[in-house]
């Protein structure tokens, strides 16, 4: 049970570097809004609303690391459902870019759909198992293993929603122009 625990925690720190991004750099995520919904192009109210999102996506992922409170970890399964949505809602309108994680961006893809499921699954998981906070308890050095292993958790997931799609696409550009 420690291993959903672990995704989970990875997923909140993914929170949290998303949110940055968008606060930030909030020019992806605002155009994404705007594609998605009835804000004019270039609003100033879609980057106040992306702004305002990330600083919710950092508050969120911050207290889901700190606090032993499980109603936090179904918020990020919701969270992550919506995002998994969002990205979804990207793929059926031709957008350019999830609109994620600022500048470190890709175009939305069904492996962003799936691992965004997947991370909402693990959070809703770690509703019956521990929380970080108890997790590191338990570990010897103050469980900096566990936070190691989060840290890593963290940035493959960040690889996979960002640059393994370009990878995957250049691979395949690759094949059909060498054929």
């Amino acid at each position: 049970m420690d291993a959903v625990t672990a995704l989970y925690t990875s997923a909140a720190v993914l929170l949290v570097i998303a949110g940055a991004t968008k606060v930030i750099r909030p020019a992806n995520s605002a155009a994404l809004i705007e594609l998605l919904s009835a804000f004019p192009r270039r609003s100033a109210a879609s980057t106040r609303l992306t702004r305002a999102l990330g600083l919710a996506e950092i508050t969120l992922g911050i207290a889901a690391l700190l606090s032993d409170v499980a109603a936090f970890r179904v918020v990020v399964g919701v969270l992550y459902v919506v995002f998994a949505i969002a990205v979804w809602r990207a793929i059926s309108v031709g957008a350019e870019s999830c609109g994620c994680f600022g500048r470190v961006d890709a175009p939305p893809t069904w492996l962003h759909v799936f691992g965004n499921i997947v991370l909402a699954v693990c959070s809703f998981g770690a509703v019956a198992g521990r929380s970080p906070l108890e997790v590191m308890e338990d570990q010897p050095a103050a469980g900096l293993g566990f936070v190691a292993a989060v840290g890593v958790l963290a940035g493959l997931e960040l690889v996979v929603f960002t640059a393994l799609p370009d990878a995957l696409e250049a691979r395949k550009s690759a094949r059909v122009t060498g054929s």
